[in-house]
């Protein structure tokens, strides 16, 4: 087994227990939603950060001048698939209204798939594979106990959102290995298109689903904002951990 696969397995370890995480929080407790809108808008500035400073510039280094086609097309595909395919619970409180329940299961988890296919083409350029991993996860917390939150409040027993909570948690996983394996024995260009797309697909997530948090509820957009730019810094100084 190689490094880099043993690498991905416990990474996807990882994930999915943060994922389970996330799940059993608002079922036991109450949600705390000072720390959480924190949480995500320290994500945004990871996923935002992830995108700019290491996806685009490791893309551009393979394709050149020809990564905005699939750039814009991981952003339209998750935009596509969001707002007009499937239901996607938003963490932002004054967002539009969208579908509890089962629906909103089936479209985080079309979302995880996607992502995952982000962190097995990061896996494939070494510079990204840490990058994509912590983008991922500080992404996961957020939206499994958002995908939990609903579930109890659409009084879902403690068996069926536990089982629902555990399909969700592989969907990373799922898509990571998928990628992985196909991309594999590909050149550099399809490489550099997929972490491209990738990328899109974090600034979907990063524009549309988190960055609302930032700016919204005002009695602590203050911190929030601090939180943003905590998370673009910690990105940034990954940048240190690949020389």
């Amino acid at each position: 087994m190689s490094d880099t696969l043993y690498t991905l397995i416990w990474y996807s370890i990882m994930i999915v227990v943060v994922a389970w995480a996330g799940g059993i929080i608002p079922i036991y407790y109450r949600e705390n939603k000072f720390v959480i809108h924190l949480f995500i808008s320290f994500g945004a500035g990871i996923l935002l950060g992830a995108a700019f400073l290491h996806m685009i510039p490791e893309s551009a280094k393979s394709i050149g001048h020809d990564l905005g086609l699939p750039l814009l097309a991981g952003f339209l595909v998750l935009y596509i698939a969001e707002k007009f395919v499937m239901t996607h619970p938003c963490p932002a409180e004054n967002c539009e209204q969208h579908t509890v329940g089962i629906s909103a299961f089936i479209g985080l988890s079309l979302h995880s798939l996607i992502t995952g296919m982000a962190l097995g083409s990061g896996m494939l350029v070494p510079q990204l594979g840490l990058i994509v991993f912590l983008a991922i996860v500080l992404h996961k917390l957020p939206a499994s106990l958002s995908l939990a939150s609903l579930l109890v409040k659409d009084k879902y027993s403690t068996t069926k959102i536990a089982w629902i909570i555990f399909i969700f948690s592989i969907m990373v996983p799922i898509g990571a290995f998928l990628t992985y394996f196909f991309a594999q024995n590909t050149s550099e260009t399809v490489v550099g298109m997929l972490v491209a797309f990738s990328g899109g697909t974090f600034l979907h997530v990063a524009s549309d689903d988190l960055l609302p948090e930032v700016h919204q509820h005002g009695d602590d957009r203050k911190l929030r904002l601090i939180a943003f730019i905590v998370g673009l810094l910690v990105i940034w100084s990954v940048t240190f951990l690949e020389h």
